[in-house]
């Protein structure tokens, strides 16, 4: 169990908060010189917790609090027990990634985040030497979702601009669902997608070689073959006729492809061309319109100017238009152009590896280029069936891990049926909280496996869910639900902190504080830290709220009174 008991600054910097078991509350009021709740370090105290936990200092909203406003020099601590374990972690923003553990008084300084999360996690999970666990601070991402979460994913944890990977690994922990079966998966998921990757490279480097598709390479090969036993026959007989066909044939299809793509570009030119003749501006010059007419008639060449003004604006306009289609045009088709001629020159080099070993008679030059052309045709007979065994090698090694994927989730699957009882008894709790307030038992709770990329799905349906309201409410019930639910509360820290999670209707959040005001009792094994604004509360709110605020209130932010005792400029 993890319950906090204190958060403090050496030097003192902000006013220590001292938490107690069950439900701790971090209210936000207005005060005398605003109405506003909002900005005044609830969620800043919050972030604190979790920098004192050894929360990743690039992520934490600390990074953004400039020096002059809160000296990085300065110790953030907080103190706390895991089960009997008195602990305190002191870390500054400069010392960051060395922050120093006292352990029932004694100091230990760490060299890095990583050791020390390792320690913490080796004390949380002192007990369970054998069974695999999750890291101590994967455990808590779930244990203090991330704000910009934005609750709006029972599994997802974290700032949805950072797009961290899904990891199930501390739910899993918490319904007892082997861990060791769903990471061995992720492995192979790994693995086949690693040789997905080197397969497609594969293929690609193929078609290069063979210029066709895939699917006729292996044409390919048995030709080359057909070919190379051919040269090797007239290099047995001392002739080379046969090698000459091979040869001028190739030599044939190279100056065929040659001549169509040439011909080709020869259009795409022409195109070019013409389009660029339509470029440049013909206008009239208005002004020796005008100054004509007027010598015809006083004021005419007026009058009739500013309607000629009128059409020369309204053709510039179209001509603009008209320039915009036509350059993109002539970027297209100078791209193809492009691509034509990288194409001709690779034809260029083949088409002179074949006939520089044919003299001007059409022969071939002497025996010994029977063997330059016997090497050549090795060479490339050879290059390809190594690519398409390397390519038939990955193949197999992925339909046999997708095999060995399969069979893991099977075992997976009997896991999850395993811990069916404890499924049923945590959509139990659900479904009384979904009751209570909702006023329906309109709800349900599955975990499945998947082939996706996932694994997992955890399946919460509430009524109306989909609404940024009730998706909040949602990661409300599945947390509540976790610390209510024996089998789950068994296997959790004992610790929650939820910040701003209740920006929900009126209705809904009273009635949430009052379901928590039923079962507080039942959360004194545990600690709920939760921060709230007092103006969500409204007058006729206030005679229907069963949640004593002021037993719970462990401190008070104004405007006039903020965390940090000042207002600052987020960097």
């Amino acid at each position: 169990m993890i319950k906090i008991n204190q958060l403090y600054s050496e030097p003192r910097t902000f006013e220590s908060i001292n938490f107690k078991p069950g439900i701790n509350i971090i209210l936000g009021e207005k005060d005398t010189t605003s109405q506003k709740t909002n900005g005044v370090g609830k969620t800043l105290l919050i972030e604190f917790i979790n920098f004192a936990l050894m929360k990743e200092f690039k992520r934490s909203r600390l990074v953004k609090i400039p020096e002059k406003d809160f000296s990085h020099e300065i110790y953030v601590c907080l103190d706390f027990h895991i089960d009997n374990i008195h602990i305190i972690t002191k870390r500054s923003i400069n010392e960051e990634s060395t922050p120093i553990i006292y352990v029932d008084g004694i100091r230990k300084v760490f060299s890095s985040i990583e050791d020390a999360t390792n320690f913490l996690s080796v004390l949380l999970y002192k007990n369970e030497k054998k069974k695999v666990h999750p890291s101590f601070r994967s455990m808590l991402g779930l244990l203090i979702r991330d704000e910009r979460s934005e609750f709006k994913s029972i599994v997802d944890c974290y700032d949805t601009k950072l797009r961290i990977p899904t990891d199930y690994t501390p739910h899993l922990y918490l319904f007892g669902i082997n861990i060791i079966l769903y990471k061995e998966i992720k492995r192979l998921q790994k693995t086949i997608l690693d040789l997905s990757t080197a397969k497609n490279k594969i293929k690609e480097d193929i078609e290069s070689i063979t210029g066709k598709k895939l699917a006729n390479a292996r044409a390919e090969i048995n030709d080359l073959d057909f070919q190379v036993k051919k040269i090797k026959k007239e290099m047995d007989m001392l002739e080379g006729n046969q090698t000459f066909d091979i040869i001028r044939d190739e030599v044939s299809s190279y100056e065929e492809q040659l001549d169509i793509l040439r011909n080709k570009r020869a259009i795409i030119k022409s195109e070019i061309t013409k389009i660029s003749l339509l470029s440049g501006d013909n206008y009239i010059d208005d002004k020796e319109v005008v100054e004509l007419y007027n010598k015809l008639k006083p004021s005419l060449g007026d009058n009739i100017g500013k309607e000629l003004s009128e059409v020369i604006k309204f053709k510039r306009k179209i001509d603009e238009f008209q320039k915009n289609l036509i350059d993109s045009r002539k970027e297209t088709l100078t791209k193809e152009i492009n691509s034509l001629d990288e194409i001709i020159s690779e034809l260029v080099i083949k088409l002179h590896s074949k006939t520089s070993i044919l003299n001007q008679t059409g022969q071939l030059r002497n025996i010994k280029v029977l063997f330059i052309a016997y090497e050549k045709k090795l060479e490339e007979l050879s290059q390809l069936s190594i690519f398409i065994k390397k390519y038939d090698d990955y193949e197999s090694k992925i339909k046999a891990k997708k095999g060995e994927k399969s069979l893991k989730t099977l075992e997976l699957d009997l896991s999850v049926l395993d811990q069916k009882n404890t499924t049923l008894e945590f959509q139990e709790t659900i479904l009384s909280i979904h009751e209570y307030v909702m006023g329906n038992r309109k709800c349900s709770f599955e975990i499945s496996t998947s082939e996706k990329k996932e694994v997992f799905n955890f399946d919460l349906r509430i009524f109306d869910d989909g609404s940024h309201s009730n998706e909040r409410e949602k990661v409300f019930f599945y947390d509540i639900a976790l610390l209510l639910t024996h089998d789950t509360f068994i296997n959790h820290p004992k610790l929650l902190i939820h910040d701003n999670i209740f920006d929900v209707d009126q209705d809904t959040l009273i009635k949430s504080l009052n379901y928590l005001s039923e079962k507080s009792s039942g959360l004194e094994d545990a600690q709920y830290i939760l921060t709230l604004n007092s103006d969500k509360i409204g007058e006729i709110d206030k005679s229907l709220l069963k949640l004593d605020i002021d037993l719970y209130k462990r401190i008070t932010l104004t405007k006039n009174k903020r965390f940090l005792g000042k207002s600052y400029q987020e960097k």
